[in-house]
């Protein structure tokens, strides 16, 4: 079986530290202490992934899914998105910069 992820194109996807601070500790659910402990790590590690310094690593997924009950493969699927979403950014800034040196290159 074959699955598939479609990464937007119109905008950008939610990182998943937006969602994590949109669903969990902007609506009082949880501290980012309260989650650090519940996830067994520092909390510079819970600030990194809400600030988006750190991504979602397989590890972290599950250790996610064990906080939060949201699966693993939520996580990993929102970093792949995010990840992909940030490629293609930085391939079609690239394709505009070798165009726009291409069309101010003085003709010889």
């Amino acid at each position: 079986m074959i699955l598939s992820v479609r990464v937007p194109t119109s905008q950008p996807p939610e990182r998943p530290g937006q969602i994590l601070r949109e669903e969990f500790i902007k609506t009082g659910r949880l501290t980012q202490a309260a989650l650090a402990q519940r996830m067994g790590v520092p909390v510079g590690k819970v600030r990194g992934i809400l600030s988006g310094e750190e991504g979602i690593t397989a590890e972290t997924a599950l250790l996610l899914e064990a906080a939060l009950g949201v699966e693993a493969e939520f996580w990993i699927r929102a970093q792949f998105v995010w990840d992909c979403y940030r490629l293609r950014e930085v391939e079609r800034r690239t394709a505009v910069l070798e165009h726009e040196v291409k069309t101010k290159r003085p003709k010889s």
